[in-house]
């Protein structure tokens, strides 16, 4: 009983020495708030062309991108269109881009660090586009994600979901060093290096063996009967998982646009 209490005390150490270093290089890594503009090419940020928002959500979400943008020094630019002829990826691809670089979007510099999110109430196709350091922060499945929060409200709350994309974004572009890396993974490592340490302590305090399978066997002979398992046939079943249709997304990646700029991004569809 010791023993086990002794592994357990070890796990608990390893766990507070994790812990106490991760909150210490999330307050050294917090990133700094109050980032200053260096492009002010655009002010505006929300495009309500399919007019699904009234003029006061639409104020309400410029009054939260404006505050969330002084905070992580990115763009965040929010277009709704009505257009039946944008009807795949690769056209909202193209138009989120294009927008964006047209208005010469980018925190600190045109076409430098911001989003565009891009939603197409004729037919349900949404892009997610990204610039900058949004664009090197995101990975085709942090675009996934996005999309897929916001497309789960959308259709019956635009303006809670499109804040919800606005909070997204904030709330990942925040996350800087260690406060990146969630705490899961650190309570796996102390298991992780408790294991170890029990698999060390157990082989160098292995005692020699005194007895052995036939010590205490009539003759020092084992005696076994004879059994044995017949193979006769073979069969296997497989079934195909379909992939919902609705509220997901496939990452875009990184690919260069029409005005030669970089960008990163991902589509779906409500």
């Amino acid at each position: 009983m010791k023993k086990y209490l002794k592994h357990f005390c070890v796990l608990f150490i390893v766990v507070g020495v994790l812990l106490v270093v991760y909150i210490a290089l999330s307050i050294v890594k917090k990133p700094t708030a109050g980032y200053v503009r260096t492009n002010a090419q655009e002010e505006e940020r929300v495009f309500d062309y399919a007019d699904v928002m009234t003029d006061e959500e639409e104020e309400a979400l410029r009054d939260l991108i404006d505050e969330k943008e002084g905070q992580i020094g990115c763009d965040i630019v929010l277009v709704t269109i009505d257009d039946p002829s944008i009807d795949s990826d690769y056209a909202m691809m193209n138009y989120a881009d294009d927008f964006y670089d047209e208005k010469e979007y980018g925190f600190n510099a045109p076409w430098g660090d911001g989003a565009l999110y891009l939603d197409n109430w004729a037919n349900g196709y949404c892009w997610f586009s990204t610039s900058g350091r949004v664009e090197d922060k995101y990975s085709s499945q942090a675009i996934d994600n996005l999309i897929e929060e916001v497309c789960l409200t959308v259709n019956d709350d635009p303006y809670g979901a499109y804040s919800a994309y606005v909070e997204s974004l904030s709330r990942k572009m925040s996350r800087q060093g260690a406060a990146s890396i969630p705490f899961t993974y650190i309570l796996g490592a102390a298991f992780i290096i408790t294991f170890v340490y029990v698999i060390i302590g157990v082989v160098n305090n292995k005692g020699k063996k005194t007895t052995t399978a036939n010590t205490y066997v009539e003759g020092g002979q084992p005696l076994f009967h004879d059994r044995r398992d017949i193979f006769v046939t073979k069969h296997t079943t497989s079934r195909h998982i379909e992939r919902s249709s609705g509220g997901g997304g496939g990452g875009g990646g990184h690919h260069i646009s029409s005005g030669g700029h970089s960008h990163g991004g991902g589509g779906g569809r409500h």
